[in-house]
């Protein structure tokens, strides 16, 4: 019997590689949004785009989790789930009502991330690592408690146009962003003890790119990073960032895949997000 598994949502943004090579047991959020069951060969922020719908996401029910720790506990002595933040989405609640209906509650240990996206994902990676390493689960939790809180996340929107929409802006923090834009000041979002709220600005440039990389230069002074990327209709501006912080800032991205659904419809298309740490 192998000795620790990890589970976790979609939100972590991980791709199937990842998922894949470490063995990670993925709960799904749920999504319904009838365009794409149309044309699911295309990106779903293409078709909000174009649609100007929005899909209804919503977290997975304790029942999901509980499939996923009884397939597990056939093969493994104890089950890691690292949730997004609790601040953030139910999923905290509905993993732990899912580790109570197990047979083996005892077996499964819940850490709440206090991230989600690439923050989310690399904490998932580190755990992994550590799994691989051969380190006991107490000793897996300390150092994820310690890196949560050391992961910095900042995100870039397109618009405000999704979040007012959605009810996650109001109006006149909208007509701020706007105003800063035009002064060609970028604000941009981030995490902080779980809470998503805007954290900062980027000055003097009305390029997403140079925003994003500014920032990434101003972060490198510390020392060198631990990178993951989510894009959603800018794949390009993804490679691109990913051979300028490997070549320029000699740091590692061990990921670069789309925002997630249950976050993305609400930041919208041509969000733009970057998680990191360094090491």
């Amino acid at each position: 019997m192998k000795k620790i598994a990890i589970v976790t949502e979609d939100v972590c943004s991980l791709s199937e590689k990842e998922i894949r090579d470490f063995d990670i047991e993925i709960v799904k959020t749920k999504l319904y949004f009838p365009p794409l069951e149309k044309f699911p060969e295309k990106n779903i922020y293409q078709l909000m785009e174009t649609t100007k719908e929005v899909p209804k996401t919503s977290a997975p029910s304790p029942g999901d989790y509980l499939k996923a720790y009884k397939n597990l506990l056939r093969n493994f002595e104890k089950i890691l789930v690292i949730t997004i933040s609790s601040k953030l989405s139910g999923c905290f609640n509905a993993a732990f009502e899912g580790r109570e209906l197990s047979d083996s509650p005892e077996r499964i240990f819940l850490f709440d991330s206090w991230q989600a996206v690439a923050g989310q994902g690399l904490l998932v990676l580190r755990a992994a690592q550590l799994i691989k390493e051969g380190k006991e689960i107490e000793e897996i939790i300390r150092t994820l408690e310690k890196l949560k809180r050391e992961i910095k996340i900042f995100g870039f929107l397109q618009t405000t146009y999704w979040a007012k929409r959605t009810g996650r802006l109001k109006s006149e923090l909208a007509f701020a962003f706007w105003a800063l834009r035009s002064l060609g000041v970028y604000p941009y979002f981030g995490i902080k003890e779980g809470k998503i709220g805007f954290s900062g600005f980027n000055l003097w440039t009305y390029s997403k790119e140079k925003a994003i990389f500014n920032q990434l230069k101003h972060a490198r002074k510390k020392g060198k990073m631990v990178v993951g990327i989510n894009f959603t209709t800018d794949f390009e501006l993804a490679l691109r960032l990913k051979e300028k912080i490997e070549k320029e800032l000699e740091s590692k991205v061990l990921f670069s895949s789309l925002v997630p659904p249950v976050v993305g419809v609400t930041s919208g298309p041509g969000t733009f997000i970057v998680g990191f740490y360094h090491f």
